[in-house]
């Protein structure tokens, strides 16, 4: 797990007064690693801002420029920073070219670049492109060749959001420590591979250096934070690994996906709780047109039953659930357990009943996992009345959006799906909101039956006594990994992807 920072630029700061690091040396480093990425490259462009991001690119320019690779620099605006002066003042006494921006259309006409690199813009960007500049990236980003981003790529703001073009990255090298801004649902199209890059420093020193008052609350989820609940203790049976009910409602297709997704991921015991006492093993059962299959059968290792069972160790409830159906017998079971931990998703968000059932999860503390994706949160937040917001507002938002919901319910956690998955959760009512964002799943998982197996997935760790942030964070992963594994992409069924765990 990582450390992102919503702003480093007083960690910046900071590192330079405790570790005397000028910021000339600084940006000599980031050049420095702007460098190793185009290893190879004959003929590269760089688009030079006049901050210091454009700073940076100047020194790249000097740097590369002696080693025999044809560089030209594209002055994108005029230096308005003293280390950006200097950096060009440098380059040009080592004979760098430099090109106005005016003069693009016929550079290009002339040069066959290998690469193009973004120094036009760095993190404290906000608000929309330059017409012209904009006008610069859209045709940056139709040229066939390797494109490097600078810190940020131009066009994100501080959050990832983006108003008009944007540069597209195929690869961003992020200087210092990772930004927020790299995590968001769209700049996970725009940054490409991100690597952050040291400036004279290790990342852990570098990340020590923020003030007290300036700490992260914000992480990247990597790889090696998912805990798979393998089994250590050969002297066990069934039932020490818990026993999941998954609701069985109007779509039975979404609790048989989740089913599995919970016995596969290693619940001892899954049971559809069917209140209308329709489904037994072994039959066949219609799906809906969703992209599920025109009939399926309930596979025989999940049990069906009319009442929650006995032992009920966590519940799933909501996939296929139904917007209309009467969940009075729900309410009363879930309510008399508030110890059974639960999953929530889906058709459950849209049922007038939900703000009562979080007002009662959070203040008796009980262990509470949502797995909403951005029109389903809209809904959720409607019905909290915590504001209307449209699906969009969500996407752009989706940061204020989390704490603000998290504020209003401590202790329940959130994983807003979504490009890069959000996972928020306050622990109390005096703790800062924690959130941990998971960039590692493919597109494949846009399909419909792969959040129900996500809900799967988290309602048998919960069984297995993870915590619900604990068990958020691994089935997130897991979820997200399992995804890397379909080829090819749009090939992704939810069966398939619990195979594949």
């Amino acid at each position: 797990m990582r450390k992102i920072f919503l702003d480093t630029r007083k960690l910046d700061m900071a590192c330079r007064e405790r570790f005397c690091l000028s910021e000339d040396l600084m940006m000599e480093n980031a050049a420095s690693a702007l460098e190793k990425k185009l290893a190879g490259k004959k003929s590269v462009l760089i688009l030079c801002g006049g901050g210091n991001n454009g700073g940076d690119g100047y020194a790249l320019a000097r740097r590369i420029f002696s080693k025999n690779v044809s560089v030209v620099v594209l002055v994108c605006a005029p230096e308005r920073s003293d280390m950006c002066l200097l950096q060009k003042r440098r380059a040009k006494n080592c004979g760098v070219k430099f090109v106005p921006l005016s003069d693009f259309d016929s550079l290009v006409e002339k040069n066959n670049f290998d690469a193009v690199v973004d120094c036009i813009f760095g993190s404290g960007f906000h608000g929309a492109l330059p017409d012209e500049i904009s006008a610069l990236v859209k045709k940056i980003n139709a040229m066939e060749c390797f494109k490097l981003a600078c810190d940020i790529p131009s066009g994100l703001d501080l959050i990832g959001n983006v108003c008009g073009e944007c540069f597209r990255a195929d690869e961003t090298v992020t200087m210092g420590a990772l930004k927020l801004a790299l995590y968001s649902d769209f700049a996970k199209e725009v940054c490409g591979k991100i690597e952050c890059a040291g400036l004279g420093l290790d990342r852990e020193t570098f990340e020590s250096s923020a003030p007290q008052n300036q700490g992260t609350k914000y992480f990247l989820l990597e790889e090696s934070d998912c805990k798979y609940p393998f089994r250590k203790n050969p002297n066990v049976n069934k039932g020490n690994f818990g026993h999941v009910a998954v609701v069985a409602g109007e779509k039975i297709g979404a609790s048989v996906i989740a089913s599995c997704a919970a016995l596969k991921f290693g619940a001892g015991l899954a049971t559809l709780v069917d209140f209308k006492n329709k489904h037994s093993p072994g039959e066949k059962i219609s799906l809906d047109e969703n992209g599920f299959p025109s009939e399926a059968i309930v596979p025989y290792e999940i049990m069906c039953a009319k009442n929650f069972p006995e032992k009920t160790s966590a519940i799933a409830l909501g996939m296929g659930l139904g917007r209309d159906c009467e969940i009075s017998e729900i309410k009363r079971y879930i309510y008399e357990n508030p110890e059974i931990p639960i999953v929530l998703d889906a058709d459950i968000f849209y049922h007038d009943e939900i703000l009562e059932i979080l007002q009662k999860r959070s203040g008796q503390k009980s262990q509470t996992v949502m797995t909403p994706h951005p029109k389903e949160f809209s809904v959720l937040l409607e019905k909290c009345g915590l504001g209307n917001f449209s699906t969009g507002d969500v996407v752009k938002n989706r940061v204020e959006l989390s704490q603000k919901f998290c504020g209003a319910f401590p202790g329940i956690t959130l994983i807003l799906k979504g490009a890069v998955v959000l996972i928020a959760c306050k622990a109390d009512s005096d703790s800062d909101c924690e959130m941990f964002f998971n960039p590692h799943g493919e597109a494949s998982l846009a399909k419909a039956g792969s959040g129900d197996v996500l809900s799967g997935l988290v309602a048998s760790l919960l069984a297995q006594k993870y915590s619900p942030l604990d068990a958020a964070k691994s089935a997130s992963l897991a979820h997200a990994l399992g995804s890397k594994k379909i080829c090819p992409d749009f090939s992704l069924t939810p069966f398939g992807l619990i195979e594949k765990l």
